[in-house]
């Protein structure tokens, strides 16, 4: 069977990324303004979920002491393995139009997202700053942030889990956040 997949994702106004994030509409607008995050702005300012994810990351972290310039690089880490786990959650991510069976549905979440593997539970952060940044990267398990702490002279950081960030946009966000829009086009 030959099939066309349109994928839609819920556009978020600020008051919903204000409720999701954390991110205040007035700290959006100022964020906008410095060129920190983009949005949609024709007419009416819309956010998608990259957007989202981004602001509520770097939220955290900068309430953590972090700077805005490294929250917003290190933000990027994160987007890929929330939407990967986001996507594979029934009711967070809905088929409509023509029906598919359980395997084309699996295949079609699993292509959805390039760039992560389901094995990349945290995004961590090396602490303190130096003049350059922080050190970051995905990890497989905690354990793996000595490696990089090793490597940049480190002694602590900041872990961040995938799947709880994840949980939590999709319990404040409103549903279904991703829709796969199917149509058959030959049996």
């Amino acid at each position: 069977m030959k099939y066309s997949v349109r994928t839609i994702e819920h556009e978020y106004s600020p008051s919903e990324v204000a409720r999701v994030s954390g991110v205040s509409t007035s700290l959006q607008r100022d964020w906008r303004r410095r060129d920190v995050i983009k949005g949609r702005t024709d007419g009416w300012n819309k956010y998608d979920l990259s957007d989202v994810i981004r602001m509520t990351v770097m939220r955290a972290f900068t309430q953590s002491g972090i700077s805005l310039e490294t929250a917003e690089s290190v933000s990027n880490l994160a987007v890929l393995p929330v939407i990967d786990e986001l996507v594979r959650w029934d009711g967070v991510a809905v088929f409509t139009g023509d029906q598919l069976s359980a395997e084309q549905m699996e295949r079609i979440r699993g292509a959805h997202v390039r760039g992560a593997s389901g094995d990349e539970q945290f995004t961590f952060v090396a602490l303190p700053e130096d003049e350059e940044g922080a050190s970051a990267a995905r990890l497989r398990n905690l354990a793996d942030g000595e490696r990089i702490m090793g490597m940049s002279g480190n002694f602590y950081g900041i872990a961040l889990a995938h799947d709880l960030l994840a949980h939590r946009i999709a319990k404040l966000s409103p549903l279904p956040i991703i829709r796969f829009d199917v149509e058959v086009t030959a049996p």
